[in-house]
């Protein structure tokens, strides 16, 4: 049974504090979440997000990178960010004794950069570098492709690293006026799991962020129409053919979103999966194959993808078809609703145990306008599930979809 304490605190000007004691634990995992991600920059700002994270681990508060990485050891816990569509978060874990200096650092990551020309002169060839790596990669590449003829002109549609010209271009003196005006409307949610003194960190929020502009709780956008055009097809140097299948599915917060990740246990995610079983295990035409869900604050990508030989593109597609129909039309068996379900079970329990995972299942339900639910809630909701509202889920969701290939040139 979990038996931790769960506190939440709202600062005048909108920031949230939450704090998830857990006993029988040492040490505390902090985050700090700006609720602004790609999908709120503007065109001219595409990658200003991403970039704005790796500037912020060069300097602070009159500290350099060097400074910061030796606050970091001697805290000696580990030290992180990463950017995605709708948040950018720093996060740390450390003993508990050190749970305010930790909470500091971070507030002077995100408040306090420096943002240098010369700091900036490297890192946007950095950023650069990475954005080609990741283009170079033929299955980051095709996700890409995909994404952005799915979602069209919406920011949704835009990589999260960023266009390389526009990174290569910009001034420290335009990322920080990018910086000012990201702090000056954006929803901030802290978290803290763990050995926590809430009392202490409260006290230190505080100090830290109560004299920040107002800002709201969340921060309302149009819902983005999925593009559901019938096949796309690339060739490229490649010495496979590469397949990524996408569909529309529900919000995070929506009621559907467990069955959504019941019915992609059974679809993908795994090795007793139905793709797994019957394009690597049965026909042997993958080694690679898999599906993932991605739940944003008010939409989802649905993705399914697998790399085979040039030569066995097509009966891939049509096996992959059949999968699909046979789940829209007749549901998962009751064995596979038996073992999603203890699968799904154990891996949220598994999760409970890291508290980085835990820290990180608390900011998305505060992000994504979740509620705060219990352990014994959660578990609860995985077994009320039921197979007819999986084959459901199948039905509505699948039957329109985008399918692209990336073929040898």
């Amino acid at each position: 049974m979990d038996d931790s304490s769960l506190s939440l605190q709202q600062l005048p000007n909108g920031i949230c504090f939450l704090s998830e004691r857990v006993p029988g634990r040492r040490q505390v995992a902090i985050s700090v979440t700006a609720l602004r991600g790609s999908r709120h920059q503007r065109p001219e700002e595409n990658g200003f997000a991403h970039l704005l994270e790796h500037m912020l681990f060069k300097g602070a508060k009159g500290s350099d990178a060097s400074a910061i990485n030796r606050l970091g050891e001697r805290l000696g816990g580990t030290l992180n960010a990463f950017t995605d569509r709708e948040t950018v978060t720093l996060h740390l874990t450390v003993l508990a004794e050190d749970q305010v200096a930790g909470l500091d650092l971070l507030a002077d990551l995100l408040l306090e950069p420096s943002l240098t020309a010369a700091d900036l002169a490297l890192e946007r060839t950095v950023v650069a570098q990475e954005i080609a790596m990741a283009q170079e990669d033929l299955e980051d590449h095709l996700q890409e492709l995909a994404t952005q003829s799915f979602w069209g002109e919406d920011p949704l549609g835009w990589p999260v690293l960023g266009k390389a010209s526009l990174v290569r271009r910009v001034s420290a003196r335009r990322l920080r006026a990018f910086h000012q005006h990201y702090l000056a409307t954006a929803p901030i949610v802290i978290v803290a799991v763990g050995a926590v003194d809430t009392d202490s960190l409260a006290r230190q929020v505080e100090s830290r962020f109560a004299h920040l502009p107002a800002r709201p709780n969340v921060n309302a956008l149009a819902l983005p129409m999925a593009n559901f055009a019938t096949r796309q097809r690339r060739s490229a140097h490649a010495r496979q053919a590469h397949l990524l299948w996408m569909a529309q599915a529900s919000a995070f917060a929506d009621r559907n979103h467990l069955i959504e990740l019941f019915a992609n246990h059974i679809l993908g995610a795994g090795m007793a999966s139905r793709l797994f079983q019957e394009l690597r295990e049965r026909r042997g035409l993958a080694y690679q194959t898999y599906s993932q869900l991605e739940a944003l604050s008010d939409t989802a990508e649905w993705t399914l993808y697998a790399a085979v030989p040039a030569d066995k593109c097509r009966s891939t597609e049509k096996a992959i078809a059949g999968i699909l129909k046979a789940l829209m039309q007749d549901g998962p068996s009751t064995e596979e609703m038996d073992w999603s379900r203890a699968g799904l079970r154990k891996q949220w329990l598994l999760g409970q145990e890291d508290l980085e995972t835990r820290m990180a299942r608390r900011v998305r339900q505060l992000a994504q306008g979740g509620s705060l639910k219990s352990e014994e809630e959660i578990l609860d909701s995985i077994q009320q599930v039921s197979a007819v509202q999986v084959q459901e889920v199948f039905a509505r969701t699948w039957a329109q979809r985008l399918e692209w290939t990336i073929v040898p040139a």
